[in-house]
């Protein structure tokens, strides 16, 4: 998967090739790392033809007085600042004699079969991979960097990330450190993002790539809703379907930056990594280091669809814990919506008899069951069971709820501490802050320092108290707040824009320490919804709270947007209250139901009265999600229908057998048209059933013609084509078997 050969002296040409594409670069004469290729698979890598053309060009500074050399309009790997390059480097720093002139060259390369330590950062695991490591060196101020680059034999995905060390006898000042470059070739761009915000998250814009920088970042201590670490620049004729697209992503959860900057030659550098704005760090003197996170790249010719297949295929085998990358996920009650911070252990078990009632694995105690917790202006911090509520402790509860054959699962928020709380009032040090200021509440809460050892250590003990009598299942961590006056009382001032990355550091920490330690409980991702989602977070927790908004028709383009890097197996769903907490919105059992059933894990959360009132519909949909639980690990999702009013997905199963069609019709129109849905990936001359019917269909004629839409039968046994339920806001399920 990796060759090199030698070109002349002190000169190399690097190529990594699979059966998805091929990435090249080599040694200029200059000893500058320089792109070649990033596209489809060659068969002859080594051999690619340099695009760019060393040429005379007015007015522009040339490298070290080499002529007709300008790293203006050089494609490299890991570009710096300060010399004939004037573009937005790959990292900055500052040197002992007070500038930020760095020219790392080229020193040496080897390669490894697997992958190389991260330095406690969460990467892509190792298997049928190979790893190129090439190390650059800047010998006048001892700075070394080494580029990384991991591809697998079986995936189109391209690892990249970076680490630079300081081999100086000075401090070197680290500015800002990319985890990777792509300089790629002139061609017309539109850029592909995810934004939104609380309870609107996930939503896709595509807009024509500006000249100059298009950024997309976070500075709010997580990953954050508001812009995604995710980026994507798609020639203007790609469609779902068709069309080369480059897209990128990071296993990382702090602050992240992707820019994409069209240069004055019309080329394009995509950065993607850490968020300059407020980070720095030292590289201590003869030795000091710093390693980036680990940035994924895509390429692919075959459109969206093709972007998110490679996304989904890779997260599945190499991100999500290996424990449960292939466990189907238990149907569950939240108590949240039934009992929201009214809840006792009397109320829990009343609430678990309704579970078993509703038929689904697993009763989850949301907020409100830990000390004095009785709205969000105290105890977080404090967990420990309050001791009139849940006078017996939690431990007597989960074991009481596990008798009546549910498993047990518990909410914490373990990131976060309440001013009223014994735990401030013992250590206010412990929560972020900058001194002379008054911190920022956020939901009436701060957030503690985990860049402190002292704070990782503590909160291990508190949960691992909780979670070793062994009888908890399933754990939800939240997270309810973004980071404001981000300082440590642990560091000196001339480290403070440390802080933010080392808190990343000890929450990883943290939760590789819990999940070693429970490996079969099953730990959900929160960030007041999709706040926090991100590869990083999903590493460790095999699954993610996609948004706090259930309506489903908010949820279709939440999940049309997470899909585009993130496979549904990892998603969370479940049906909420109608009308719907968040925006009013009045729907059906069915139609909350079907927007979360290609989700791997779902659930329920409502009242006891809601519960009763659609108790059958209820019923159905959860034995319908036991029953297919297997089915919604490991298979293939795609976008059919996206548009504003109408919107078709499809889900087939790994083994290829069984293919669901789930419709949804926003706004009721009278006399309506037949859409039609051209289904994906079928077997060709293979014949499928349409369940419920007696009608068979040939593959190709539904991958070609398509299967005219809206499509419900009037009975289980009538082949009859009807419209959809009379109204606003219908949902139909489709499910095909192939013969």
């Amino acid at each position: 998967m990796i060759t090199t050969k030698a070109i002349g002296e002190n000169q190399r040409v690097f190529a990594l090739s699979n059966s998805h594409f091929s990435y090249v670069f080599r040694v200029s004469p200059e000893g500058i790392l320089e792109h070649l290729h990033y596209g489809g698979t060659l068969s002859s890598p080594l051999e690619v033809a340099a695009h760019h053309r060393r040429t005379q060009r007015h007015a522009i500074t040339e490298f070290e007085g080499t002529p007709h050399l300008s790293l203006t309009g050089l494609p490299q790997e890991y570009p710096s600042f300060g010399t004939s390059d004037y573009r937005f480097p790959a990292f900055q720093a500052r040197n002992s004699d007070g500038n930020t002139v760095f020219v790392p060259l080229y020193k040496s390369y080897r390669i490894l079969d697997g992958k190389s330590d991260m330095d406690s950062l969460p990467q892509a695991r190792g298997e049928g991979v190979q790893t190129l490591i090439v190390t650059l060196e800047d010998a006048l101020h001892g700075l070394e960097v080494e580029l990384r680059y991991s591809i697998w034999e079986d995936f189109g995905i391209l690892a990249r990330s970076s680490r630079l060390m300081n081999h100086s006898d000075a401090v070197i000042h680290l500015h800002h450190a990319y985890s990777s470059a792509l300089d790629l070739p002139p061609d017309d761009y539109d850029a592909v993002h995810l934004w939104g915000t609380w309870s609107r998250e996930m939503n896709k814009e595509r807009v024509p790539l500006p000249r100059g920088r298009f950024v997309i970042d976070s500075a709010k201590g997580t990953s954050s809703s508001t812009h995604v670490p995710f980026l994507a620049l798609a020639q203007k004729s790609a469609s779902e379907s068709r069309g080369r697209i480059y897209a990128s992503t990071l296993v990382y959860s702090g602050n992240h930056s992707f820019s994409a900057e069209v240069g004055e030659f019309d080329d394009v550098r995509l950065l993607a990594g850490i968020n300059p704005l407020g980070f720095q760090w030292q590289l201590s003197p003869n030795g000091g280091q710093f390693m980036t996170p680990e940035a994924l790249h895509v390429f692919t010719d075959q459109g969206f669809r093709g972007m998110s297949h490679s996304f989904h295929n890779f997260v599945r085998a190499r991100i999500t814990p290996e424990p449960f990358a292939a466990k189907p996920r238990p149907t569950y009650l939240n108590t949240w919506e039934a009992a929201y911070f009214d809840i006792d252990q009397d109320k829990v078990l009343l609430l678990a008899d309704k579970a078993v009632e509703l038929g689904v694995d697993m009763l989850v105690v949301d907020d409100g069951w830990f000390k004095g917790r009785e709205d969000d202006t105290t105890s977080l911090g404090d967990w420990t069971a309050d001791p009139v509520r849940f006078s017996k402790g939690i431990p007597w509860l989960a074991k009481q709820v596990r008798k009546k054959g549910l498993k047990f699962g518990l909410w914490f928020e373990p990131e976060m501490v309440n001013p009223q709380s014994d735990l401030f009032k013992a250590h206010p040090e412990w929560a972020l802050h900058v001194p002379g200021r008054k911190p920022s509440l956020g939901r009436n809460q701060l957030t503690l320092d985990l860049s402190r050892s002292d704070v990782v250590d503590h909160l291990y003990g508190q949960l691992d108290a909780i979670l070793s009598c062994g009888d908890i299942d399933y754990v939800k961590w939240d997270m309810n707040r973004n980071m404001t006056e981000v300082g440590s009382a642990a560091l000196p001032p001339d480290r403070q824009q440390e802080v933010g990355h080392r808190y990343m550091l000890g929450l990883y920490a943290l939760i590789d320490r819990l999940t070693t330690a429970y490996p079969n409980v099953l730990f959900e991702n929160c960030a007041s919804g999709g706040n926090r989602m991100d590869l990083g977070m999903l590493s460790y927790f095999p699954q993610t709270w996609t948004s706090d908004l259930c309506d489903p028709v908010g949820r279709l383009s939440i999940i049309n947007g997470a899909s585009l890097f993130l496979p549904l197996d990892c998603l969370a769903a479940y049906v909420g209250p109608s009308p719907n907490h968040q925006n009013g919105r009045i729907t059906s059992i069915d139609t909350r139901f079907l927007a979360g059933a290609f989700n791997a894990p779902r659930g329920i959360s409502l009242s006891e009265a809601d519960i009763d009132q659609d108790l059958s519909r209820l019923q159905h949909w959860m034995a319908w999600s036991k029953q297919t639980a297997p089915d919604m690990i490991g298979g293939r999702f795609d976008r059919l229908i996206t548009d504003d009013n109408e919107v078709c997905w499809q889900y087939m199963t790994a083994d290829r057998v069984t293919v669901y069609l789930a419709y949804f019709s926003i706004l009721s129109h009278p006399n309506a048209p037949f859409w039609r849905a051209r289904m994906q990936g079928l077997e060709r001359l293979g014949d499928y059933r349409l369940e419920g019917t007696d009608q068979i269909f040939r593959g190709d004629a539904l991958m070609e013609s398509g299967l005219p839409l809206p499509y419900v039968t009037t009975s289980q046994t009538s082949a009859n084509v009807d419209y959809m339920p009379k109204g606003d806001f219908s949902a139909a399920l489709m499910t095909f078997r192939k013969l």
